[in-house]
C-alpha cells in the first residue's frame, strides 16, 4: 500500500477453452502453411523442431489476463455528490465506508499468429453486504472517444470521468514518487499509475491498446461490462502483447470491511485452426 492508502493487487488469470493444450499443438502442427504456400492452411511436411520450440510460441485458443484491483478510500465531497442524487439514502450510509475500486485488465492471446478476440464479458460481484453505488464507464463511446484522441496517459477523476490526455492539457503535472505505483500487464512487464488526492487517477496507457466496452448494473451487488475490439474491426497494435481495459466503481462497505472481489471472465476467439471457441477463467481478490 502505497503512502496515499492505495492498495494494488495484481493477479495471473489463465483463459481456458475446451482445446487441450496439447490438442491445439497437434492442430497448429498438422495444418501450418506449407513451405511457400502463401494461399492457406495444408498439411505440413515433417521438419525438426527444437525442444523449446512449443514453449516460445503457446498454442491453442486460450489467453491469459493480468487483473490489478486498485483501491482507496473514496473523498467524502464525492460520496456527498451522490447523495444529492439520492437524498433518501442517508441513513443507510451512516457508519459504512466507501471505496473506489478500479480494475485494470490486460489480456494476452496464447497465440495471437493463429487467434484473435471477438468479444468477452467481465462479471464483477461483491458480497452482499457491499452495495455498488457508481461506475465508470457506463457507454462504449466514453473509451470510443479516448481510443479516437489517442495519446498515452489516460485520466479518472474522483467521481469516476474518464478523459483522454489532450483533456490534461499540454502541461502534465507529475505526482510526487509516494503517488505512483506499478501495475503489471505482462510477464515482467508493468505500466505506471499514479493518484492524486485532489484530481484522481492517472495511468501511463497507450490509446492504441484499448479495447471498448460498457457496464452494465446486474443488482446493488453484481455488474458486468461487455468488452470488444475497437470498430470498425482493425488489426490492433498490441494484438499480440495485450489489449487493456480499465473499470472503476465506487461500493459501499460495512465498518473496516475490504471491498472483497469475484472477477470471472468470459470472451470468445478465433482462430484459422479451430474456428469461434469460447474461453473463460475467474479470481477472487480480497
Amino acid at each position: 500500500m502505497a503512502d496515499t492508502g492505495v492498495s494494488v493487487e495484481s493477479v495471473e488469470v489463465t483463459l481456458l477453452s475446451e482445446i487441450g493444450m496439447s490438442s491445439a499443438i497437434l492442430m497448429k502442427d498438422a495444418y501450418q502453411p506449407l513451405p511457400g504456400n502463401h494461399a492457406g492452411f495444408g498439411p505440413s511436411v515433417p521438419h525438426s523442431q527444437s525442444p523449446t520450440s512449443h514453449e516460445e510460441g503457446l498454442s491453442g485458443p486460450n489467453a491469459i489476463v493480468y487483473v490489478t484491483k486498485i483501491a482507496t478510500r473514496t473523498p467524502g465531497e464525492v460520496i456527498e455528490h451522490i447523495l444529492l442524487k439520492n437524498p433518501d439514502r442517508r441513513p443507510e450510509m451512516a457508519a459504512h465506508d466507501f471505496h473506489t475500486v478500479i480494475l485494470m485488465m490486460s489480456m494476452r492471446l496464447g497465440d495471437p499468429s493463429t487467434t484473435r478476440f471477438i468479444n468477452g464479458t467481465i462479471d464483477v460481484a461483491f458480497s452482499p453486504g457491499i452495495t455498488i453505488l457508481d461506475y465508470s464507464p457506463k457507454d462504449k463511446g466514453t473509451i470510443s472517444a479516448i481510443i479516437e484522441n489517442g495519446g498515452d496517459v489516460i485520466s479518472l477523476s474522483r467521481s469516476l470521468v474518464f478523459l483522454p490526455s489532450a483533456a490534461q492539457g499540454r502541461k502534465t503535472h507529475r505526482e510526487p514518487e509516494g503517488n505512483r505505483f506499478g501495475i503489471t500487464v505482462g510477464p515482467g512487464e508493468q505500466i505506471t499509475g499514479a493518484y492524486s488526492t485532489k484530481t484522481g487517477y492517472s495511468f501511463d496507457i497507450p490509446a492504441s491498446l484499448l479495447l471498448e466496452y460498457q457496464g452494465m448494473l446486474k443488482n446493488e451487488h453484481d455488474m458486468f461490462w461487455e468488452i470488444f475490439p475497437p470498430m470498425p474491426p482493425a488489426d490492433m497494435e498490441g494484438a499480440g502483447r495485450g489489449m487493456l481495459a480499465v473499470f472503476s466503481l465506487i461500493v459501499k462497505t460495512p465498518g473496516h470491511v475490504p471491498p472483497g472481489i469475484t472477477v470471472h471472465i468470459e470472451g470468445r476467439v478465433k482462430g484459422n485452426l479451430w474456428g469461434v471457441i469460447p474461453i473463460k477463467g475467474s479470481v477472487v481478490l480480497p
